[in-house]
């Protein structure tokens, strides 16, 4: 059996590094050895017990310059590291497309590459392109995180499966009973921090519905938090970056994701399906892989988050309504679906090919 060689750019608690995480236990448990190259910041991917670390000098800050720099060295870094193996003992699994370096090598080296893709650009500047253009000549087999990711990729020129996102044991694990309210009143926004995420939508609708309390938790820390926002509205409460959010989404009775569709468009929702697995009814985006996560009507809406109007009348429908309990019980039955064993198996079944 080869060993398989994990490559992430960089380590964070975001949802891609999330889910290799998963990815990478799983394979574990199935008796495969693992090595892992990525960045040494602190993250989903750190203390992975049992994985052989191999980490470098990456880190995105607003000077873009900087940011390219260290770009270039983490992929000198990780092609230099990929070609010290043979194709005889590993395969290697390259996480998001941003990782070209290896695969680069993986040609070179005739070793098997695959691409997990979490990504779809809406407006993709030059970098991205050539992402783009590496993993399609260069990787071996892909998984994608949703039908749409693939619809928006696979012309049948490659070989790929789409393996959903799943809730990890962990995280099953670690839930905490729900708090139940006689009132239905707090909001929950998880998300970067990111314009194109929605947040000034979020600010307004704050400020146009001041009988709930909104709770936004961003994926960054205090100071860049109080530079983004100009006024934050008395019932927005805004946290950083949280490892563990399972107390907030306990408390939450509706989760909104305000991506706004022609600036980016979600792949998979991670962050819905962990709310839905607390019985929370969701508010997504008309379009992309949320789709495949909330049926509308039935666990939650699906809305354009520049329709202000729309979105809080269906957050008073679903919290006023003694629909709650119906919204609730088919989200936790959605959630069910994304099982972490059949994902791992799916991916062990075509490393086993490659091996």
């Amino acid at each position: 059996m080869k060993k398989i060689i994990f490559f992430h750019l960089y380590n964070d608690i975001s949802g891609s590094p999330q889910v290799l995480s998963s990815v990478i236990r799983g394979i574990k448990s199935k008796g495969f050895d693992v090595e892992l190259y990525t960045s040494h910041t602190d993250g989903f991917l750190s203390v992975i017990k049992g994985v052989k670390y191999h980490t470098f000098s990456y880190k995105w800050t607003t000077n873009r310059f900087l940011t390219f720099l260290r770009l270039i060295y983490a992929q000198l870094y990780m092609f230099i590291a990929a070609c010290r193996y043979n194709r005889d003992e590993v395969v290697f699994y390259i996480n998001t497309i941003c990782p070209f370096a290896p695969a680069l090598a993986g040609r070179l080296k005739n070793i098997p590459v695959v691409y997990h893709v979490h990504e779809v650009y809406v407006k993709p500047n030059l970098l991205h392109k050539v992402y783009f253009w590496m993993w399609k000549r260069l990787s071996y087999y892909t998984f994608f995180v949703s039908k749409y990711v693939q619809n928006q990729y696979d012309r049948g020129s490659i070989q790929a499966k789409v393996i959903y996102n799943a809730l990890s044991k962990d995280f099953l694990d670690k839930m905490i009973p729900k708090k139940e309210a006689t009132e239905k009143r707090n909001i929950l926004m998880i998300s970067s921090l990111k314009e194109y995420k929605g947040l000034k939508q979020l600010v307004k609708l704050a400020e146009m519905m001041p009988e709930y309390r909104f709770r936004l938790i961003v994926n960054s820390d205090s100071r860049s938090i109080e530079s983004f926002f100009e006024t934050i509205p008395g019932n927005l409460i805004i946290l950083p970056a949280q490892k563990n959010v399972h107390r907030y989404l306990s408390e939450a009775d509706v989760l909104l994701n305000l991506t706004i569709p022609s600036l980016c468009i979600e792949t998979f929702g991670l962050t819905i399906l962990e709310a839905m697995a607390y019985g929370i009814p969701v508010i997504c985006p008309p379009v992309g892989g949320p789709l495949e996560l909330v049926d509308n009507g039935q666990n939650g809406f699906q809305i354009d988050s520049r329709n202000l109007d729309e979105m809080s009348n269906k957050i008073r429908y679903i919290t006023n309504s003694n629909d709650y309990n119906r919204f609730s019980n088919n989200a936790k039955r959605k959630s069910e679906c994304f099982n972490e064993e059949a994902m791992i198996t799916l991916i062990e079944e075509q490393l086993k090919k490659l091996s």
